[in-house]
């Protein structure tokens, strides 16, 4: 059974708007055709930075546009507000097909996101020093694994509600990530927190912390100021409980896991700390 799209908070649907800022098209490659959705900022002359939004199994579809509508990771970079502090374009591929899987293998999609990447790059003025990944679930597995196989290629990667193997993650050691999950969700929380003891067995250094989902943006900064103390290129953090839940919200198997991402993409101080990472 297909479980209740997750209620939308005020915050959220403020950013829905913003899907009409995106254009729709296609990669078409030997084999295969990735369709995307790109924001272009308006005031392109100097190389700006790339945002790569990567969406979950819950988006996989047909529909270009798809991957506009489960929550605010592609949308929140577009935002108006957001774009006068850190212009940038932003790049959403659809996938139509399952990418990423929980054997830890990926699909065609993973290079041909790459691919597509490269092809954005070849096209407008981007800043190839500072192209940022980020992805929920789905997406963020495949992305863990193109940070194994494409070293350096992203300057920085936000990464919400996913997971990966633990056998082959420390070879991220060195690159630049955030990491942000639900303490209840059962898949994510313990092994990502595996992955991370991977990493810091290989003499990777992570640092950690947790809050309330709802807390307040003085609360919010607060955190993200202790993790970033810690002085580590990795941060592992998880919001805490049930706090990801709303009031009265449906409860069903993946619930805390999919509702992660309602609250990730609005912590500020973690989309500024992306804008500062730079290869």
């Amino acid at each position: 059974m297909t479980p209740p799209p997750i209620q939308l908070t005020a915050q959220e649907a403020a950013y829905a708007e913003n899907a009409k800022k995106f254009k729709q098209s296609y990669f078409a490659m030997k084999d295969h055709v990735l369709k995307y959705n790109l924001f272009v900022p308006e005031e392109t002359a100097e190389p700006l930075p790339l945002v790569v939004f990567m969406h979950d199994m819950g988006s996989v579809s047909e529909e270009t546009d798809y991957t506009l509508r489960q929550g605010i990771g592609a949308l929140v970079w577009a935002d108006e507000k957001e774009q006068k502090k850190r212009p940038c374009f932003v790049l959403a591929p659809q996938y139509s097909e399952k990418s990423a899987h929980d054997d830890y293998t990926v699909g065609w999609a993973a290079e041909a996101t790459i691919q597509l990447i490269e092809y954005i790059c070849s096209k407008y003025n981007i800043d190839k020093a500072r192209i940022y990944g980020t992805g929920q679930s789905m997406g963020t597995m495949m992305l863990c694994e193109l940070l194994i196989t494409h070293p350096r290629f992203f300057a920085g990667c936000f990464l919400t509600a996913g997971q990966w193997d633990p056998e082959r993650m420390a070879a991220i050691k060195d690159e630049n990530v955030w990491i942000m999950v639900s303490e209840h969700d059962g898949r994510a929380f313990p092994i990502m927190g595996a992955c991370m003891e991977a990493i810091e067995k290989a003499g990777g250094q992570v640092a950690r912390g947790h809050v309330d989902a709802k807390a307040d943006e003085e609360t919010k900064a607060l955190f993200c100021k202790n993790v970033l103390s810690q002085n580590a290129n990795i941060q592992f953090t998880w919001l805490d409980g049930d706090s990801v839940l709303l009031p009265g919200a449906h409860i069903f198997p993946a619930v805390h896991h999919m509702s992660t991402w309602k609250w990730a993409y609005l912590f500020e101080p973690i989309r500024a700390w992306l804008f500062e990472q730079k290869l």
